[in-house]
C-alpha cells in the first residue's frame, strides 16, 4: 500500500499543482461569431431591402463574458459581438434571400435603402460550472433588441429576441465555449430574420 501511494504521490501532486496554476488564470475563447458553413446560398436578385448597422454593445473591461465558477477565472473573448451580431443577421438575410447591405460605424451613411436594421446587444455571456455527477456545463445566453425603421415601413419596430444554449462535458475547454455562444448567437440571428419577414418589414426575392 505504502509503494503504491508513493508511486501516485508524484502524479497527484502535479495534478494538484496544474489545478493551482489554472486557478485565477483567464480563459481565453478563440475566433469570432460565425455561421455554419451549410447555411451558404446563392446571392439574393434585386437591390437592397434593408441596410444592416453595427449593433451597440456595452463591452465588459477586458473582453469579459462570463466565468468559469469551478476554477475561479474569467472567460474572455476579445470579439466585438455588436459588429459579430450585426453580421450574422446580414447573413442570415442573404441566406433567406434577402439581399442588404452592411453599414460600419464608421461608414457613410447609405441613401436610397429603404429599411434601416439596427440593434443593442443587451446580453452576450457565457458561464460554465460543474455538476454533482462531475460533469461541466457550460451555458451561453444572447439577448439583442432589433430595431427597423425607414420610409419602407410604416412607423417603428422593435423587438427583444433571446437565446440560450447549453452543453455538457467532462472538461470545460475554449471550444466548447465558443461553440456554446455561437449557437445561442445564431438562433437569436435566424429568430430575428424570421420576425422581420414576417412583419414584412423584408421579403425574400423571387
Amino acid at each position: 500500500m505504502k509503494r503504491a501511494f508513493r508511486t501516485l504521490l508524484p502524479f497527484v501532486c502535479s495534478c494538484l499543482i496544474l489545478s493551482a496554476c489554472a486557478t485565477g488564470s483567464s480563459l481565453h475563447v478563440p475566433g469570432d461569431l460565425t455561421r455554419p458553413a451549410s447555411a451558404a446560398v446563392s446571392p439574393a436578385a434585386g437591390g437592397p431591402q434593408a441596410v444592416i448597422e453595427d449593433f451597440s454593445f456595452t463591452a465588459a473591461p477586458d473582453g469579459l463574458v462570463g466565468r468559469d465558477f469551478d476554477r475561479a477565472r474569467p472567460i474572455v473573448w476579445n470579439c466585438e459581438p455588436g459588429k459579430g451580431m450585426a453580421n450574422l443577421v446580414a447573413e442570415v438575410l442573404e441566406e433567406r434571400r434577402v439581399p442588404n447591405v452592411r453599414r460600419g460605424a464608421d461608414a457613410e451613411r447609405v441613401v436610397g435603402v429603404p429599411v434601416r436594421i439596427s440593434g443593442v446587444v443587451r446580453r452576450f455571456e457565457v458561464n460554465t460550472r460543474r455538476t454533482g455527477n462531475l460533469t461541466v456545463i457550460t451555458e451561453a445566453n444572447v439577448s439583442l433588441t432589433i430595431t427597423a425603421e425607414g420610409p419602407g415601413i410604416s412607423g417603428t419596430m422593435e423587438k427583444t429576441i433571446t437565446s440560450s444554449a447549453s452543453l455538457s462535458d467532462l472538461f470545460v475547454t475554449p471550444d466548447d465555449i465558443r461553440e456554446a455562444l455561437i449557437s445561442a448567437a445564431n438562433t437569436v440571428a435566424e429568430e430575428t430574420v424570421r420576425t422581420l419577414i414576417e412583419a414584412k418589414v423584408v421579403s425574400p426575392s423571387s
